[in-house]
């Protein structure tokens, strides 16, 4: 509140001062602040400073909102036109995690494939790929809970990568833990023809052609 009574005068005196613009919006998103004018802020050094950087501060905020689309809008903006594969990865893993939360699964799918092609060793790519997989186990058919295998496989891969992210590592170990909870029974398998350790093509969803291991509840 402080801040915004602070700038919404100097930038009012001044709106075409790009650096009070600059400032008031480092210092805001600094703050967490996730006020309308924060983002009439934003939107406004977003317009003079088209960055990846700036782009991603303003996705975080709507993302907050859940305005995905207009999240989305500026992730999209900054990716057409960014160069560094560093900061490629770092808007598609924004991309990758409002897509899960929105449930747009397929493009969350799309972002973490990107995100496995520029770097393999990113955590955030199998942590969206396990909750795009267990998604797709949306029926009691086999063909359906054998995407937990996928899954788990993906969300464990996920777990180990992420050390550096305590707080997302320790929700990676509880959804592996759901989806092995959720795998196909003995019982399902055997009447399904299949033994536990053999190999296993997932035919359903988004793990669709994922290769897997057959596993026991």
């Amino acid at each position: 509140e402080n801040l915004e009574t602070i700038f919404s005068k100097k930038i009012a005196d001044n709106p075409d001062d790009t650096k009070i613009v600059e400032q008031a919006f480092k210092l805001m998103a600094r703050a967490n602040c996730s006020s309308d004018f924060f983002f009439m802020v934003g939107e406004k050094h977003y317009a003079a400073n088209k960055t990846s950087e700036v782009a991603m501060l303003l996705a975080q905020g709507f993302q907050a909102r859940e305005e995905f689309e207009k999240a989305m809008k500026y992730l999209s903006e900054a990716l057409a036109t960014e160069q560094d594969s560093a900061e490629k990865e770092k808007l598609y893993v924004r991309i990758g995690l409002i897509s899960i939360q929105s449930k747009n699964y397929a493009e969350a799918v799309k972002a973490a494939n990107e995100i496995k092609a520029i770097n393999p060793e990113n955590g955030y790519a199998y942590f969206i790929l396990g909750q795009s997989y267990a998604a797709s186990a949306n029926c009691s058919e086999l063909k359906c809970q054998a995407c937990y295998w996928a899954a788990f496989d993906m969300m464990n891969t996920a777990a180990g990568l992420l050390a550096a992210e305590p707080s997302i590592q320790e929700s990676a170990k509880k959804m592996a833990a759901s989806f092995r909870s959720a795998f196909p029974t003995k019982e399902e398998c055997f009447f399904n023809e299949l033994q536990a350790g053999a190999a296993y093509t997932i035919k359903h969803g988004f793990a669709n052609g994922v290769s897997t291991t057959v596993r026991f509840r």
